[in-house]
C-alpha cells in the first residue's frame, strides 16, 4: 500500500492549491482501501483479485482444483474467514502444482471442508 509520507514528498513540487487537492484525494483513497465482501465469484473492491469458494476433497491429502476466471495465472491465494458465515473455518492448504491460466491446484488435511479464498493474479 502507498505510504502517505512518500505521496507527500512526490506532491511537494506542485503549487499549494494543487498539492492540497491531491493530498485530500490520496488520504481518502488510502483510508478506504478494502478487499470487499467475500462472495464467491465477486472481484475485490480495490485490489486485482477476487473471491472463490471451494470444498476440499473428501479424502484428506487428495488434490482438488478451483477454476478461476482471470484468464492469466494467479500468483497469490489468501484463505479468508467471512465473519457473516456461521461455522466458517480456515483449513490447512497445500499447493500441489503451480496454478495456471484456468485452475488452482490444492490439497488439504481437512476432508470436505467448505472454504473461501481471495485469489490475486
Amino acid at each position: 500500500m502507498a505510504d502517505q509520507g512518500n505521496i507527500e514528498s512526490m506532491l511537494s513540487g506542485l503549487p499549494d492549491d494543487q498539492r492540497r487537492i491531491f493530498r485530500a484525494i490520496f488520504e481518502y483513497l488510502i483510508r478506504d482501501i478494502r478487499f470487499g465482501r467475500a462472495v464467491d465469484g465477486d472481484p475485490s473492491k480495490n485490489f486485482g483479485g477476487g473471491f472463490f469458494s471451494a470444498t476440499t476433497d473428501a479424502t484428506p491429502g487428495t488434490e482438488f482444483t478451483i477454476p478461476h476466471s482471470f484468464g492469466r495465472t494467479p500468483y497469490l491465494l489468501i484463505p479468508v474467514l467471512p465473519l457473516d458465515t456461521v461455522n466458517a473455518t480456515l483449513v490447512p492448504l497445500t499447493v500441489t502444482r503451480a496454478a495456471d491460466s484456468n485452475r488452482i491446484y490444492l490439497s488439504s488435511t481437512s476432508a470436505s471442508a467448505s472454504i473461501m479464498l481471495y485469489v490475486e493474479g
